[in-house]
């Protein structure tokens, strides 16, 4: 069984507030090698639950800002990494073929009371929402998963996000490794009681592979963001948007994989090398 995982790094136990890539100083440095140790070691955990679980393929989609994330030098041999930025699809190789869709390090939506680190896509945007759903980034991923059939079935990282992706995808294993006390603030299990959650939680997942529905929309999707920003223009909407006011716009498409290549301009007609040569990279 294939299982594909996206992951961030602001629901990562230990990690309390935001990335700060222009600081140079040797503490922030330390501090963000610190963090991708973390996240790498929250990585193996998964790994070996999902293998302990009867997973033969494990991709990760380093889901990070510029996508560069997970310090590679740590992960175990046995999953592929998909990371870097300007990536030619949504989730990139994500497919009918996989079983499950997880995420680690997971943060709940924007604007989530007492959440750490809630943000959707960024601290500007006040909102997603799918067919009025309200959504954040993993409920969208959970969405596009949903078009291929594949089920959410796994989520660690704040305890808001775990809820917030119960309430969505019924059934679904949650790993809650922190507490918000604000934005900027958490109460947090330690790294290696994470890793031992992580772990066992993720083979709990593997068992529920047949029995959480995928997340599906009957019909068109209409999708719409709104900015805490004015940064939409109603006599110049961008391609494929209609501009509601300064601060808000719809995407209609026919389905999450349209609207996915609607919102971000991807080729539809995209095919990955491995849908013709599978075993390119030989066996994870």
């Amino acid at each position: 069984m294939k299982m594909y995982v996206v992951t961030d790094l602001e629901g990562v136990a230990g990690v309390y507030q935001w990335e700060n890539r222009a600081d140079t100083s040797p503490e922030n440095q330390e501090r963000r090698c610190r963090q991708r140790r973390w996240l790498a070691e929250e990585v193996n955990a998964m790994a070996d639950g999902f293998r302990a679980g009867g997973a033969t393929d494990i991709w990760i989609n380093d889901g990070h800002g510029a996508g560069y994330t997970i310090d590679l030098d740590l992960v175990r041999p046995g999953v592929r990494i998909e990371h870097g930025g300007s990536r030619p699809q949504y989730c990139t190789g994500l497919d009918s073929t996989f079983a499950g869709l997880g995420s680690l390090g997971t943060h709940a939506m924007g604007g989530t009371p007492h959440a750490s680190l809630a943000h959707t896509m960024g601290t500007e945007i006040k909102s997603y929402s799918i067919n009025g759903i309200k959504v954040g980034e993993t409920g969208y991923q959970a969405f596009l998963a949903g078009y291929y059939g594949v089920p959410y079935v796994f989520c660690a990282g704040d305890v808001a996000a775990c809820r917030e992706m119960e309430e969505l995808c019924p059934g679904c294993v949650t790993v809650p490794l922190k507490v918000g006390l604000s934005l900027l603030s958490a109460l947090t299990v330690t790294p290696a009681r994470a890793r031992q959650m992580i772990r066992e939680g993720a083979e709990e997942a593997m068992r529920r592979i047949g029995q959480v529905k995928p997340l599906t929309i009957e019909g068109p999707v209409l999708f719409r963001d709104e900015w805490h920003t004015q940064v939409f223009d109603p006599a110049n909407p961008p391609k494929h948007s209609r501009v509601i006011d300064s601060h808000t716009r719809e995407i209609e498409a026919e389905n999450m994989k349209d609207f996915m290549d609607k919102m971000y301009g991807f080729d539809p007609d995209y095919k990955p090398l491995w849908a013709e040569a599978p075993d390119v990279l030989g066996r994870s």
